[in-house]
């Protein structure tokens, strides 16, 4: 005689069989991630500012940006704001290495109206794609004060290396000013690098133009704000994949000129 299937005991052993499954692809797949992604970790000092707050900060490595904004901080100074971002180590532009530049900026918001009230910003070097790599921010700057101006945006012109080594190759360009991003991928052309070099070098350079709404999320740009731009790809190597500069904006009326990138 055949013994009798439990079905409800056959249907447990199959949901069970189910779970550990999804659970393995899971773990699998966050190991996986987690090989791919090196991380930049912003640690804020927050111990002389006083709350309610909103913080905004914004992270740009490997040719990728994010931003992230919190929600209200009742009471800051109890420490510090530990902000991760994890990034890819491989895209279609460029592979993380040692000593690649990234950019870190975080801006202190007022909690009722979400403007800004004081920033502070890290240009750093990678220290590894396999460990978790510090970016503090402190010493934070007020904002600067608003002039008056019935210009509507702002113009970045980038100005990118141009040399033997980079012709025919892809660049991306990120520029970023008051936690507002924008990016462009660019093919490197020899009839396009008409733009004596200010670094002062024999090379040329390409001009990318950025414009940008002077209205942002966490208030205005004004005369005096910082900016930050980015050039990334293989081809850069050595020194690095990723290079950063920053400059303050100048003027509303013409472009605000930053060159970022080694000509060699």
């Amino acid at each position: 005689m055949k013994t009798p299937i439990n079905i409800t005991a056959l249907s447990t052993l199959i949901a069970c069989m189910s779970l550990v499954t999804t659970i393995f692809a899971i773990v699998s797949e966050e190991k996986v991630f987690a090989a791919d992604s090196f991380t930049i970790d912003s640690q804020t000092n927050t111990q002389d500012v006083k709350g309610p707050i909103k913080f905004k900060v914004i992270t740009s490595a490997n040719g990728e940006t994010t931003a992230k904004k919190t929600s209200t901080i009742s009471e800051p100074n109890l420490g510090t704001i530990d902000i991760p971002f994890h990034f890819k180590k491989v895209n279609d532009i460029v592979t993380i290495g040692f000593h690649d530049e990234y950019f870190v900026c975080g801006y202190i918001l007022d909690a009722k109206t979400g403007l800004t009230t004081s920033y502070a910003c890290n240009e750093g070097d990678l220290q590894s794609p396999d460990v978790t790599n510090a970016a503090s921010l402190s010493s934070f700057l007020t904002v600067a004060d608003g002039k008056d101006s019935k210009a509507n945006d702002v113009k970045l012109n980038i100005l990118v290396p141009y040399y033997d080594k980079l012709d025919g190759q892809k660049i991306k360009v990120v520029a970023m000013i008051k936690g507002e991003f924008q990016s462009k991928i660019i093919d490197e052309d020899r009839t396009k690098a008409n733009i004596i070099d200010p670094e002062g070098t024999n090379g040329k350079r390409i001009s990318v133009m950025f414009t940008f709404d002077r209205n942002t999320d966490i208030g205005k740009i004004q005369l005096g704000d910082e900016f930050f731009a980015c050039v990334s790809a293989n081809a850069l190597n050595p020194p690095s994949g990723t290079a950063c500069e920053h400059r303050h904006v100048k003027s509303f009326d013409e472009p605000n000129v930053l060159a970022t990138g080694h000509i060699r």
